[in-house]
């Protein structure tokens, strides 16, 4: 680990400085994921890839394949880990599993063998996501896990992560809403969700001892071949 006076020396907002004594984090969503209004609860937590998903990962495994790669960390839930599996393949690594890493849940509390989409009043439906999508804050949620501790625990992964990578660059696939707490994080931003991140989009941070610098967001040009809209239930 660096030295406070050594890590904030480093000029982390220069794309083009070397990685020595930094950690670049490269931030990857996961591919699309199967989802449905008749999924319950529990369902959602971890579905699998969808025919499309597979395909965004990989492109964007193809993608990454001549970048220098030095460590892959996945979030445990399969849409991750598949999308991290076939980049580190690409690279003779295997992703290191790290359950913090694990995408925020709105309906953490709510009976995980029911739907809310069945079970919940319309109104009450539109108007819990109406209020996420203007706020962009997790406090529209009802039934959610505590968001500040979900920050916490991403956060607390991450700097794990920069701590024991200095000078490598360091891909981690996980979700939207880790991604955008990390992203809220370096920029100083209240909210929870400030960009909605593209399915296999890549977003550059570098990191040094308590300091973030993002250098890119939500780049998801390896799809555009291929993908020219998104489902209604994976936005």
């Amino acid at each position: 680990m660096l030295s406070q006076s050594r890590a904030r020396s480093i000029d982390l907002d220069n794309p083009f400085a070397p990685l020595t004594g930094l950690c670049e984090l490269v931030l990857v969503r996961h591919g699309e994921q199967v989802l449905s209004k008749e999924l319950s609860a529990g369902e959602t937590v971890d579905p699998p890839l969808s025919d499309l998903g597979e395909r965004q990962v990989r492109a964007v495994a193809q993608r990454l394949a001549t970048a220098r790669v030095d460590a892959v960390y996945s979030s445990p839930l399969r849409r991750a880990f598949r999308t991290g599996t076939e980049i580190a393949d690409r690279h003779g690594l295997v992703p290191v599993v790290r359950d913090d890493l694990t995408e925020y849940e709105p309906w953490q509390k709510f009976p995980a063998d029911r739907s809310p989409f069945d079970t919940l009043p319309h109104d009450e439906i539109a108007t819990i996501f109406r209020e996420h999508i203007r706020t962009r804050r997790y406090d529209a949620f009802p039934y959610a896990e505590d968001g500040a501790e979900f920050r916490a625990r991403v956060l607390g992964q991450i700097s794990t992560i920069v701590d024991s990578h200095p000078g490598e660059r360091v891909v981690v696939t996980c979700h939207g809403g880790v991604i955008n707490a990390v992203l809220a994080d370096a920029l100083g931003s209240g909210l929870d969700m400030p960009v909605r991140v593209h399915h296999t989009s890549i977003s550059v941070v570098r990191g040094a001892d308590t300091r973030r610098a993002v250098q890119s967001v939500n780049d998801f040009s390896h799809v555009l071949d291929f993908q020219t809209s998104v489902g209604a239930m994976n936005l």
